[in-house]
């Protein structure tokens, strides 16, 4: 079993979770940066995980990262955001920012440990 599956499988639901709380929303209090920081920190997490399906991506690794922590701040900016509003979904909300932050935190922790302690690296 690849070490990223619980991870892609986690910030999926989130991000799914979330995606659904957000349309049920007035569109009025629609914030989108949040939910698109979480759909490209699910898509990096599904490339680590399928990475021997995508031989292409170790290529572009430093890029791959680069987005991973674009998305990790967007889920940041939308948290803090999301804390500071009074709105009826905002713990749903937060509950969901949260949970695609600790994920793809410990997916980071994850990668980092690979890279460091594995014989062959990531």
């Amino acid at each position: 079993m690849n070490p990223f599956l619980p991870f892609v499988i986690a910030a999926g639901l989130a991000v799914l979770a979330w995606t659904i709380v957000l349309f049920r929303i007035d569109p009025a209090h629609r914030r989108f940066i949040g939910l698109v920081g979480a759909w490209m920190a699910t898509m990096v997490l599904a490339a680590l995980w399928q990475a021997d399906a995508v031989p292409w991506l170790w290529v572009f690794l430093k890029g791959v990262l680069l987005v991973w922590l674009g998305a990790i701040a967007c889920l940041i900016i939308a948290a803090v955001s999301i804390w500071r509003l009074k709105e009826p979904h905002r713990q749903a909300l937060l509950f969901c920012a949260g949970l695609s932050i600790v994920v793809n935190i410990a997916a980071g922790l994850q990668f980092l440990w690979l890279a460091s302690a594995s014989p062959g690296g990531v």
